[in-house]
């Protein structure tokens, strides 16, 4: 009785020796690279139209003030309803810091601002996880509050105003139109935040 050894490869192994050998080594291996988060440059075009509409129309409403309102009476305008005052404010919106040092005044309206300003420009250019509507109001709100402080920057410190609205005796201070983008700006996004969070 002879007994064979069939010693020849059978096919099944063959092909997982070659399988294997043609396996690379895990530290040889590439992986895809996460790509790095990247800025939606397709919003920019809508920001920076945003921001020099805000910033101009401002100026401009400022220098018609500076030109045929300043040392001239109040001028009312639909029963007083509208009134037209030019002041030279240095004492912030409103004047909410009236009596405050003037080295607080400066630290706050142009120190803080312009730091916080900064930021806002950064978030809006280099920042990708925010939606059109919100870049949109941030970009009326650091409009307007580029627009004050390029007043500062002018005037020594002050901000020209010249908006007045009320129904008899109840009036709001005397404001610009920067100051109004900077209101319509933070309620947009305190709007947009909560229906976020809804």
């Amino acid at each position: 009785m002879k007994l064979s050894i069939n010693l020849a490869p059978s096919n099944d192994l063959v092909l997982n020796v070659l399988m294997i050998s043609n396996r690379k080594p895990v530290h040889s291996m590439k992986f895809p690279k996460r790509s790095p988060s990247t800025p939606q440059k397709s919003q920019w075009p809508i920001i920076l139209a945003t921001l020099l509409f805000t910033i101009y129309s401002d100026q401009y409403t400022k220098s018609i003030a500076k030109s045929y309102l300043a040392g001239q009476e109040p001028i009312p305008v639909n029963s007083g309803i509208i009134v037209f005052s030019y002041v030279e404010n240095n004492a912030g919106f409103l004047g909410i810091l009236k009596g405050v040092p003037e080295y607080i005044q400066f630290f706050l309206l142009n120190i803080c601002v312009s730091l916080i300003l900064l930021y806002c420009l950064y978030y809006l250019f280099f920042r990708d996880n925010h939606t059109i509507l919100r870049a949109l109001a941030l970009s009326i709100l650091t409009g307007g509050g580029i627009s004050n402080l390029v007043d500062r920057i002018l005037y020594d410190g002050r901000v020209i105003d010249f908006l007045q609205v009320g129904i008899g005796p109840v009036k709001t201070g005397i404001f610009n139109l920067a100051d109004l983008y900077i209101l319509t700006g933070s309620f947009l996004i305190g709007f947009l935040v909560l229906s976020a969070d809804a």
